[in-house]
């Protein structure tokens, strides 16, 4: 159990506003009920081993441990709210006579990042995020729908995020969330040592060398050979493989 202060301290943090504000962006939130869902994500799963002292001493150290534990938090509390809504929405096809579609709770997770730029009218982006959040019943009543207008309304929508779906990624980018997402477990294990870095840099050695080809590195041959020793630019290369899964990140909103 942390105490007070300590939480103090941890929802103050950079890393912790970041993505509260992020978390908030994308369910259309006050930050101050984003801040609360977060800590709770953080609390019950990321941090449930630790003690106060870990964080305390996490929080001083400004580990990128802790910094990637909140990061995923949000992810997490994110995915299975858009979980839930693409179940509601699947329900609610059904209940509106619709056969769903194999991919639609694939697209509804998409369509919930991308509503306030896949719907330009302000009513249907109004009324998708309602489907999405309350389901068919509450939104027939906001929105003073009768039955059939709302399955009409329904199979439109549907249509229209379906049409304006992501392009399904290549092969190299696939590649690259993976290598990434073997990456943000190691960096998420509390008990990850230099010598564990150093032989995922062994395993993925091409890509790391394209990652670290930037004027910040200092000495790009050392930190590929001998990570333990490489000083300065250990730091810097945790916060180069970050900027590329933000990159990504931003390719999918």
């Amino acid at each position: 159990m942390l105490s007070e202060d300590t939480i103090k301290q941890l929802i103050s943090l950079p890393a912790f506003l970041t993505n509260c504000n992020k978390l908030a962006y994308m369910l259309h939130m006050s930050k101050r009920d984003a801040s609360e869902l977060l800590l709770i994500e953080l609390l019950d799963h990321r941090l449930h081993k630790w003690t106060d002292k870990d964080v305390t001493l996490a929080i001083q150290r400004d580990t990128p441990s802790l910094k990637w534990r909140i990061r995923y938090a949000a992810k997490d509390y994110y995915r299975r709210v858009s979980r839930d809504a693409a179940r509601e929405l699947t329900k609610s096809q059904m209940m509106a006579g619709m056969e769903p579609h194999v991919s639609s709770q694939s697209e509804t997770l998409e369509s919930l990042g991308r509503i306030r730029e896949l719907f330009k009218n302000a009513n249907t982006r109004d009324w998708a995020e309602s489907v999405l959040r309350v389901g068919q019943r509450e939104t027939m009543v906001r929105f003073n729908q009768t039955p059939r207008q709302f399955n009409s309304k329904l199979a439109k929508v549907c249509k229209y995020a379906r049409q304006h779906q992501q392009p399904k990624q290549s092969n190299s980018h696939t590649k690259e969330l993976h290598i990434l997402s073997k990456w943000n477990d190691l960096m998420a294990d509390l008990d990850t040592t230099d010598d564990d870095v150093q032989a995922f840099i062994d395993q993925h050695k091409e890509y790391i060398n394209e990652v670290i080809n930037s004027p910040q590195v200092a000495f790009q041959g050392r930190l590929i050979k001998d990570f333990a020793h490489a000083g300065k630019d250990k730091y810097i290369f945790v916060n180069l493989m970050a900027k590329r899964e933000q990159e990504l990140d931003r390719r999918k909103i």
